[in-house]
């Protein structure tokens, strides 16, 4: 859900790229060992006391009763982990980015890795620094640029009118080394379903929006990877949804200058209608359609929840936002909307979140694969710290905190096709481990509460962390 935010963010880019980000030492040739902790099992929800975990090379070596540990040998980095609870390093799957240093923010927050939804080249340069150990950041998902219609919603985009512009789309991703193509709301049919054949034949995954002209399960049967917000899904789940996709298109067709409403609000109040025709077996009939054909859905509830209260207390008095430099605190944290809200509008806004968080339990309950993402740098939406609020807006959903926690991780790794690497607590996957001062399976919230986060081989303890968070007060 990018906002005129965004927009504008860009123009500073240039500024905002050119800060420095904090060397980072890679330690990963020096053992690590973890001793007498207790280990979150995401997979089972379980928790496996008196363990110890040893790492080398960044990777796990070896997980079990510390009772059984082997040797760790020489030269070894203890830690004491008792009274801590270990997760898998956790994953924000949906993020925009504009500055290098501010993705020091996410490790700091135990967000090991980040799926970033609209890639540029700078992005693809940070990514080989943080794998250099030059600074710190997180292991990055990158998107193509976003790929839309002919008179795309945002600057920047490629544009695909036709079948043969779809294939050209896809192979320009590819040419930019795109993790995956980002496909977006304005895309005609025809670009649509090119884009589709030629990443299942080239095999490039492609995600993000389902385009207005595309409906919710013709997109998840073309092999889309996943679809972010929930805006299709709910008019799909509609009575009335063939008729209000028309009213959509109409509006969309005549009134070019406006389509951001789209996503800023219902201008010709489609999703309230949606809302009011709600079908519970129409929906039933559409999650199974998504479980069947494994279409992740990111809901991003919490920049739905933003929007809704953005001139709440509760909101605005975040006490996070210290550490978002002040260039970029102008447009991530607004004091009132850019447009004033009217008083039908905040109740549209409200009443949007809050079915999305029905929907989402309904789909969690019927199968449907979800992943954790918070559109970062939309109002609100701290890097790293609010990752830890999507997990809580999760369980608001109906999601029990085990299982909202495998929303940031295992799910993660599952949508990566990564479960072999990544995900969980195991020998043989990356060393990403984050240890918490409270059991997180009793209260989601307690992911908040880090004490050591190990990653790329090092061992970022709580002054390590409060080091690091004190270079961005500002």
């Amino acid at each position: 859900m990018k906002i005129r935010f965004i927009l504008i963010a860009l123009l500073n880019i240039c500024l905002i790229a050119a800060e420095d980000g904090s060397g980072f030492q890679d330690e990963s040739k020096k053992a690590i060992c973890v001793q007498n902790v207790s280990i979150i099992d995401v997979e089972s929800g379980k928790v496996l006391e008196q363990q110890t975990i040893q790492i080398r090379d960044g990777k796990i070596t070896f997980v079990g009763g510390s009772s059984s540990a082997p040797d760790a040998g020489e030269e070894v980095q203890v830690v004491n982990g008792r009274g801590k609870f270990a997760i898998p390093g956790l994953w924000d799957m949906h993020i925009h980015a504009y500055s290098p240093k501010d993705m020091q923010l996410f490790p700091i927050n135990g967000v090991v890795g980040v799926r970033l939804m609209w890639g540029m080249p700078m992005h693809h340069a940070w990514r080989k620094d943080f794998e250099s150990g030059t600074q710190l950041g997180p292991r990055m998902m990158i998107a193509s640029a976003i790929i839309d219609g002919p008179k795309p919603i945002w600057p920047g985009s490629i544009v695909a009118i036709d079948k043969e512009s779809g294939v050209a789309a896809v192979d320009k991703a590819i040419k930019g080394n795109a993790d995956f193509a980002k496909v977006y709301s304005l895309l005609p049919r025809d670009a649509y379903f090119a884009i589709a054949d030629t990443c299942k034949r080239k095999g490039l995954p492609f995600d993000g929006h389902v385009p207005r002209m595309v409906t919710v399960t013709e997109a998840s049967n073309a092999g889309q990877r996943s679809m972010e917000h929930m805006y299709e899904v709910q008019i799909a789940c509609s009575s009335r949804a063939t008729e209000l996709r028309k009213i959509l298109a109409d509006f969309v067709e005549q009134n070019e200058g406006e389509v951001r409403s789209l996503f800023t609000g219902d201008a010709p109040g489609v999703m309230r209608q949606a809302f009011d025709s709600y079908d519970a077996e129409i929906a039933a009939e559409l999650f199974s359609k998504l479980k069947k054909n494994s279409t992740w859905q990111c809901p991003t509830l919490t920049v739905l929840r933003n929007l809704a209260f953005l001139t709440e207390p509760e909101i605005q008095s975040n006490p996070n936002l210290k550490y978002i430099n002040k260039g970029m605190r102008n447009f991530i944290a607004p004091k009132q909307p850019r447009r004033k809200q009217s008083d039908e509008q905040v109740l549209f806004e409200r009443k949007r979140f809050e079915k999305t968080l029905q929907m989402v339990g309904s789909m969690h309950q019927a199968g449907v694969p979800i992943i954790a993402g918070t559109d970062v740098l939309n109002p609100f939406c701290l890097p790293g710290f609010s990752l830890h609020t999507e997990l809580q807006l999760m369980v608001k959903a109906g999601l029990s905190s085990a299982e909202a926690l495998k929303t940031a991780t295992i799910n993660a790794a599952k949508f990566q096709n990564k479960t072999d690497t990544m995900g969980s607590i195991a020998v043989g996957k990356m060393g990403d481990v984050v240890l918490l001062n409270e059991n997180p399976l009793s209260d989601i919230a307690n992911s908040r509460k880090i004490d050591t986060v190990i990653f790329r081989g090092q061992v970022l303890d709580r002054a390590k962390l409060d080091s690091k968070l004190k270079e961005f007060e500002n």
